[in-house]
């Protein structure tokens, strides 16, 4: 069983820094703010993982034997009690994502509502189970947990199909309200219908971190989120897509291209597509690798050209 959980800490860990790192990376690409709202998301969610749930793993495996039943339920207790803040800002990141993706404001008075609420609830709960013991207060956990997850997973799905925004589109936006309610969803089952162990707690902690994975990946690899090409003020040769086409150049490096046939330096590139000044560079290279060109002359010189060959 050890070996076993080792494993799967192992694949915790890799999503949620692969979805962190993809997130990094697509704040970079496209720093919309739902981008930003479902990168904060994932670490809340991500550090309520690590501290409510593989905490208790951690606890058990180096100090199970070593102290009394009674001090370890109320370690147990306590771990869980204090993950919980990450899991309330988690939850309130992610109606903002939803919120955000469709094209609507997520309302401070909404952010102090939600918060208020939510700790009320926390504190309230400590309170409870101020004097229970670790099997007494798990099924309370369980219960606010699943039925936490559900409302707020299904409301920013019904937020996402019900948008508006063209940046994700329709089709995107329902894609990821199934992702969000259907992660939602499994993580109650499992807490709700399995009886305790080790097993389940194995089952859901692996579901909540695919679950925050997910979203980042269809985002970066499935959801089309770049704006119409080109949004620059050059007025691009006929000849521009067939040129795109052949050379297999990325939306974002067409971006990169109508800005150096601009006349803009890297660093100006940087500042008004809202990325870094390497990335402008890693991007630039690989054009120049794609096209075959030394400079950005002669790729300004190859692109202008396009028109004399119509």
């Amino acid at each position: 069983m050890e070996l076993i959980s080792l494993v799967i800490f192992i694949f915790c860990a890799a999503m949620a820094a692969g979805s962190i790192l993809l997130l990094t990376r697509l704040l970079e690409e496209r720093p919309a703010p739902f981008v930003r709202s479902l990168f904060y998301h994932n670490i809340f969610i991500s550090a309520f993982g690590f501290y409510g749930i593989w905490g208790q793993f951690i606890i058990v495996f180096f100090a199970g034997s070593r102290i009394a039943p009674e001090t370890f339920s109320t370690v147990s207790v306590i771990s869980l009690l204090l993950g919980l803040p990450f899991l309330v800002f988690g939850w309130m990141m992610l109606l903002k994502f939803g919120a955000e993706a469709a094209g609507f404001q997520f309302r401070n008075y909404l952010t102090l509502l939600f918060l208020m609420v939510n700790f009320g609830i926390i504190i309230t709960l400590s309170f409870v189970i101020r004097e229970m013991d670790f099997s007494e207060a798990l099924p309370l956990f369980k219960y606010y947990y699943a039925a936490a997850a559900v409302l707020f997973s299904v409301a920013a799905a019904f937020i996402l199909i019900r948008g508006k925004s063209d940046l994700p589109g329709k089709r995107d936006r329902i894609y990821l309200a199934a992702l969000v309610a259907a992660g939602a969803i499994l993580q109650a089952a499992v807490l709700l219908l399995l009886p305790y162990s080790v097993w389940m707690a194995l089952i859901f902690a692996f579901l909540l971190f695919a679950s925050i994975t997910l979203l980042p990946l269809y985002l970066t690899y499935e959801a089309d989120l770049r704006p119409c090409f080109p949004p620059v003020s050059l007025q691009l040769p006929q000849g521009i897509a067939e040129f795109i086409r052949k050379h297999e150049i990325s939306p974002r490096e067409a971006d990169i291209i109508a800005e150096i046939c601009n006349g803009l330096s890297n660093q100006e590139i940087a500042d008004k597509l809202f990325i870094s000044l390497q990335t402008v560079k890693d991007h630039t290279s690989r054009i120049y690798s794609k096209t075959n060109v030394k400079n950005r002359m002669q790729l300004m010189a190859m692109v202008q050209g396009l028109d004399a060959r119509q």
